[in-house]
């Protein structure tokens, strides 16, 4: 039961995404979005108006996902509910089950595969309905009866995470004509690995690492599940589910499931796969004869990635350059190897830079201030005269941009939140529109190019039937195809005089082919891994070559090109998904999908306010992420706008209990939240060296009103986040209220009921420089939040306290060390309690925002001022395996010294102010690990405090990140 109990605690934590959302989501659609729904006895498909068609095909394509896709798992899933997002350039998707359901970005990725994208994602995010329903059976459907939604969710966390998006992958690819599992870039990861560097142990596969770069859990799930349902069958893996089931309570059920149908457990089933993998890739490379060429990028230490390589003249290129060590930026790279830094761009969509005429310009994403389900496609341009860039449009959503060779014209994708998907030109000097181009059945276009002579755009084209390579004249408005690549991938058109070169995947792995005018298809380049992204001057051709430790510049003389017409270029990659695969006829497409009429009706987000989801036999404070005893009801609507929290929560310490309500609305501009909690309390008092107390009744409630507002402007982050929230406190006598308190001798007091209405204003605002994974701390940031409480009205006050904090991070002596400093100030006033003679009266003040000394206790001031000072760094990556219990990635230590002076409040016989100065240093360790095989990182560590006249302080340090 221990790794259920560590499930189910780690459910709990990741149902918080940030302190005001109550269970995991994602954002919010803007508040101007009218929903409707289409219902069937399988699915409930919730959609913005006007996006009606779509919905109507998304529903044909799920009820026939729901006959098809569900039989190699034997399992027929309860109805889901489906909600598309169709105003943000996000391409992705996910299946939540707190509460259950399947939330679609409809945006097409700029990138595509030869599938349509919202067919594949359909397959895959509805086989991960099927995994997760498939759950609710034995010992799991009891969990579901006891904690209803969350039970089931929390046994997910038996099922490694490469299983599930593996089998979702390889699901994607046996119900399509593409799916990852068709594309050698998804796999070549993996391969250029194993062949240069070996096998990683199991746990560094499954987990990552710091040091080295680990291909993710899609592909290494993918090749695991294919290899099992190659040697065992389509169902294989049926079984090892319901063992997970059924047996919640077992160490490792999942592994011990495997056991049962392969005959070895987890480790030594990849260990055997990769083998076999090492084995047949090695086969594979050795049928290829490769491209010599040289490179120009130079040698880097760790793993790093040059991509999209533009020509810049004849002897500079640009690209951009990302690694383990540092967040992507444009360099420029002479031919010589010499790299020199441009700037850091903001995130950039796959395949859309280009340049023309001096300037640089690239697609960058942009979100909504609001609004996280909004955002934009936006193109920047960069000046290499001025050396400035701009925002080249605003609020758009163009995809991959291409200058005209003169550099005044811009050509781009557009797609709409309706589905509509057009190449439109642009002024370059001012953004305005010249013309645009759609075909008559909304084909998906991509990827736009130049010919050298300004007439002439190639595109790729998706329809039905695959990808195509267009040809669009731009003066005479005409069309002409150069070629169809129906089954096989190609992307990345760029010219070579009159030939197109493009990439494509007809050898099994991504090679550079020319596209001749007249229709004649050649391979030009071919790599050990794969070679994309080709771009040619007059007379030499770069292009990006993958490596074990990324992708890198290679440079070929145009004459040096021998072509291998494309008849004679054999495929021979491995394709494990061939040896398990269903027939054609199951591949969908508009063709063969049964077609069924619908009546949409609105969706009324009123009445589908409150969803009950889930109930636990604990209190969850959101607050603090802490499990209290008591119990708990879970509510959240299924457009993620509408939380609440129902509970009952015991006091350990005062043995008392007390209701607890919280409610957050997010789907108005400002969130709202409103909290109130009633029930008995225990006060204690001292008469002598004897410790009394009685019961009294406390109600408190609140609301709040906050705006979040988040931004990006290149490399940074930044948001702000006004607040106001307005209370009331109050006591009052309960059942066990005593009628009189004896204090003194001859002191006596009846207890009076006591009423506060308490008011907190506050401004949080941050920027921060993005990071990478092996940063500790940003190596950018700055962080201002103000802080106000007092009791404005009412005869009875708690005071007032004001609180002002600065926070400042800097990069450390070396890299991904970190310096966080951070100054802040603090005044209070103690509250007045205005008592009548002869009664008693409950008296509160407000607590501490700012804290103290790290180490140090009992301290109360009127005026604090704070300084702070932490150094983090990286001490090892070990990529340490005890199996089955902890794989420790990294092992990291900071020092600190912590600073407070304070004047305490003065003393009411002789009214004297002190002024006292407190401080601590100390220092911690703590590794970044994973324990028990569970998905979820933890932090884990000891942390050693020296404060000034106390003992040294002792404290463990804990946290998981999601």
């Amino acid at each position: 039961m221990l790794t259920l109990y560590f499930s189910l605690v780690y459910m709990l934590v990741s149902l918080t995404t940030h302190v005001s959302a109550q269970f995991y989501s994602a954002g919010q659609d803007p508040a101007s979005v009218k929903w409707m729904q289409i219902n069937t006895p399988n699915v409930q498909v919730i959609f913005p108006s006007g996006y009606e068609e779509e919905a109507s095909y998304i529903t044909d394509v799920l009820e026939w996902s729901y006959e098809h896709i569900t039989q190699s798992l034997q399992h027929l899933p309860r109805k889901v509910s489906v909600i598309v997002h169709t105003h943000t350039v996000v391409s992705n998707g996910f299946v939540s089950w707190a509460p259950s359901r399947v939330e679609l970005y409809a945006t097409a990725p700029s990138d595509n595969d030869h599938h349509d994208w919202m067919e594949r994602l359909i397959i895959h995010e509805y086989r991960h309905v099927v995994q997760i329903d498939k759950l609710n059976q034995g010992l799991t459907r009891l969990l579901g009866i006891l904690f209803g939604e969350m039970g089931i969710g929390a046994v997910v966390g038996h099922i490694p995470l490469w299983f599930l998006e593996g089998d979702a992958v390889f699901t994607e690819t046996e119900f399509t004509k593409a799916g990852r599992g068709r594309l050698p870039r998804f796999e070549q990861g993996l391969r250029a690995q194993v062949l240069n560097k070996g096998i990683f142990s199991y746990d560094k596969a499954n987990f990552g690492s710091f040091k080295h770069h680990v291909p993710n859990h899609y592909e290494l799930g993918y090749q695991l599940v294919a290899a099992a349902r190659a040697e065992k069958g389509a169902t294989i893996w049926s079984p090892v589910i319901n063992n997970v089931a059924r047996r919640p309570w077992a160490f490792f059920p999942f592994s011990s499931g495997l056991r049962k149908q392969m005959g070895v457990g987890i480790k030594t089933f990849y260990q055997n796969t990769f083998e076999m993998l090492d084995s047949a890739w090695t086969a594979q490379k050795n049928k290829e004869e490769y491209t010599p060429a040289l490179s120009i990028s130079p040698e880097e230490k760790l793993f790093t990635n040059y991509h999209y390589p533009v020509w810049n003249n004849d002897t500079t290129i640009v690209a951009l350059k990302s690694s383990l060590n540092d967040i992507a930026h444009f360099v420029t790279i002479s031919l010589d190897g010499t790299v020199e830094v441009l700037f850091a761009p903001g995130n950039i969509f796959p395949n859309s830079v280009d340049y023309a005429n001096g300037k640089l310009i690239w697609s960058e994403f942009r979100p909504d201030p609001r609004w996280e389900h909004r955002s934009y496609a936006e193109i920047m341009v960069y000046d290499f005269e001025t050396q400035t860039r701009s925002r080249f449009s605003n609020k758009g959503k163009y995809f991959s941009p291409a200058l005209s060779p003169d550099g005044n014209t811009v050509a781009a994708v557009e797609s709409d939140h309706e589905g509509n998907n057009a190449l439109v030109l642009l002024k370059a000097d001012s953004g305005g529109e010249i013309c645009r181009y759609q075909y008559p059945d909304n084909d998906f276009i991509m990827q736009p190019a130049w010919h050298p002579g300004g007439e002439k755009i190639a595109l790729v084209v998706l329809d039905d039937q695959g990808k195509r390579l267009d040809e669009i004249n731009i003066r005479e408005y005409t069309t002409t195809n150069l070629m169809v690549a129906e089954e096989h991938d190609i992307s990345s058109p760029s010219y070579l005089g009159d030939d197109i070169l493009i990439n494509s995947t007809w050898s099994g792995i991504d090679n550079i082919f020319l596209v001749h005018p007249t229709g004649q298809i050649r391979r030009v380049i071919s790599s050990e891994f794969g070679a994309v992204n080709a771009k040619a001057n007059k007379d030499k051709i770069v292009y990006s070559d993958y490596t074990a430790n990324g992708y890198r510049i290679n440079m070929l003389q145009v004459t040096t090109l021998r072509g291998i017409p494309i008849e004679e270029v054999e495929n021979n990659s491995v394709a494990l998904y061939k040896r398990s695969i269903s027939t054609k006829e199951n591949i969908p497409a508009t063709a063969n999908i049964p077609r069924n009429e619908y009546t949409a009706k609105p969706y009324s987000r009123l009445a589908s306010l409150f969803l009950l989801h889930s109930w636990f036999p604990a209190y969850f404070n959101i607050n603090n992420r802490e499990v209290n005893p008591g119990v708990s009801l879970l509510f959240q609507n299924k457009l993620s706008t509408s939380f609440a929290t129902l509970g009952y929560l015991w006091d350990m310490n005062e043995e008392t209990g007390k209701f607890k309500a919280s409610y957050t609305y997010k789907g108005w501009y400002p969130v709202t939240e409103i909290n109130a909690e009633t029930g008995d309390r225990k006060f204690f008092y001292a008469i002598g060296e004897e410790v009394y107390s009685f019961m009294f009744k406390e109600n408190t409630s609140s609301i709040s009103f906050s705006i979040p507002l988040s931004y990006q402007k290149n490399q940074y982050f930044r948001g702000i986040t006004p607040l106001l929230r307005l209370g009331i406190s109050q006591t009052a006598e309960s059942p066990n209220t005593p009628d009189s308190i004896f204090v003194g001798r001859e002191t006596w007091y009846n207890f009076a009921q006591t009423t506060f209405y308490r008011q907190e204003y506050r401004l949080l605002a941050y920027n921060q420089r993005r990071s990478v994974m092996r940063d500790i701390f940003p190596r950018s940031g700055q962080i201002i939040d103000i802080n106000y409480r007092h009791t404005p009205f009412g005869e009875h006050e708690m005071g007032r306290v004001f609180a002002a904090r600065g926070i400042a991070y800097l990069p450390g002596l070396a890299r991904h060390q970190g310096i966080r400093l951070s100054v802040g100030y603090q005044s209070r006033k103690a509250g007045e309690n205005l008592r009548e003679p002869g009664l008693f009266n409950i008296f509160y003040n407000f607590g501490n925002i700012l804290s103290y000394p790290r180490g140090t206790s009992g301290h109360h001031h009127q005026t604090l001022s704070t300084f702070t000072a932490d150094y983090a760094f990286p001490l090892i990556y070990p990529d340490l395996s005890i199996p089955y219990l902890i794989y420790l990635k990294r092992l990291k230590g900071y020092l600190f010294y912590d600073f407070a002076r304070g004047q305490r409040f003065p003393n009411q016989d002789n009214n004297v102010v002190i002024n006292e100065s407190i401080f601590s240093y100390g220092l911690g360790l703590s590794g970044d690990m994973h324990l028990f095989r569970l998905f979820a990182p933890v932090s884990l560590g000891v942390q050693v405090a020296f404060p000034m006249g106390e003992s040294v302080a002792f404290q463990m340090i804990y946290g998981v990140s999601l």
